[in-house]
């Protein structure tokens, strides 16, 4: 008999048979491994007829139960993962895994991410990805960005495995980013690292706009630190613009070096930068704000098929 039983939730939205490849081979890992699984598909609103395909899914594992919910409209990754969750918080679980449907997680890491038991956060950090040279392009510089303004770096995605701690946390909110959301919590965390493999069907969705979506969530769980950032950026550009001010009038009285209209010019770029700094400082704000202010969203899922 299984010791224990793991939770694990995966959205999908019009996935229809790549849903059904995921199930079909994820169950054939879990088969092999000594616990019980959960596994919550929540389909995030479909129009191709994933929900019916899900529903009509039966596990033949024995140590596997499938529970398939449907959301009424699509609502986003971040807020499925938050349904799937909050259904799988009722189940006699005690650790719970969060993965993408489309096969780009790889199931074979489920082995190593269940054998890390002193830790309440385990995240499957990224390796390689499919997608385009032009898309890894923009991935590593979203990374460098996030490592500049918050000061740590981000390396992997939902992909994860949290205990009760960790999920009793995420669920006293609601969040923008799942990943970014539990690397804030304050709880003994790992990483594992796994290659990102194609789509079951080979076609990457993930474009420059989800992209820019999924950094702009990310860096929303941190507005303290984006805050922060802008904050010491202003300040920084206030000194060079005194600095430079300074400079000017010394060199306008003291030396012929001048140049007319070299002294309007760059104080008027400095103020401008100024502008720019104090203008975000006051988004970050409207962020931080924002995200303190973040309340869950109740349970609004119908659960398609039972155990």
């Amino acid at each position: 008999m299984p010791s224990s039983t793991i939770a694990i939730v995966a959205p999908c939205f019009n996935e229809g048979e790549v849903a059904v490849r995921f199930l079909q081979e994820l169950e054939g890992v879990l088969a092999a491994l000594p616990y019980a699984f959960a596994v919550v598909m929540v389909d995030d609103g479909s129009t191709d007829g994933t929900a019916a395909r899900l529903g009509a899914y039966a596990p033949a594992a024995p140590n596997v139960r499938l529970h398939a919910l449907a959301l009424p409209c699509n609502l986003g990754h971040q807020a499925a993962i938050h349904q799937g969750l909050l259904f799988a918080a009722g189940l006699p679980a005690d650790r719970f895994i969060v993965m993408d449907s489309d096969g780009e997680d790889d199931p074979a890491a489920l082995a190593e991410l269940l054998s890390l038991q002193d830790c309440a956060i385990a995240f499957v950090g990224r390796g390689r990805r499919s997608e385009s040279i032009g898309f890894r392009l923009g991935y590593l510089g979203y990374r460098a960005l996030f490592r500049v303004v918050v000061g740590r770096g981000i390396s992997f995605g939902n992909y994860s495995i949290i205990d009760r701690r960790a999920l009793d946390a995420v669920l006293l909110r609601s969040f923008t980013h799942y990943a970014a959301f539990l690397s804030r919590l304050k709880l003994p965390q790992r990483i594992i690292v796994r290659d990102r493999r194609p789509r079951i069907d080979g076609r990457s969705r993930m474009g420059w706009r989800s992209l820019s979506m999924h950094a702009f969530g990310s860096l929303v769980e941190y507005s303290e630190e984006v805050l922060a950032f802008m904050l010491r950026a202003f300040v920084a550009l206030a000194v060079v613009l005194l600095l430079s001010v300074l400079a000017i009038v010394g060199i306008r009285l003291f030396t012929g070096l001048a140049i007319p209209g070299w002294a309007s010019v760059l104080s008027a770029s400095l103020f401008n930068g100024m502008l720019l700094c104090l203008g975000f400082f006051a988004i970050g704000l409207l962020l931080v704000n924002a995200a303190r202010r973040r309340e869950p969203l109740g349970r609004i899922y119908t659960v398609l098929s039972r155990p």
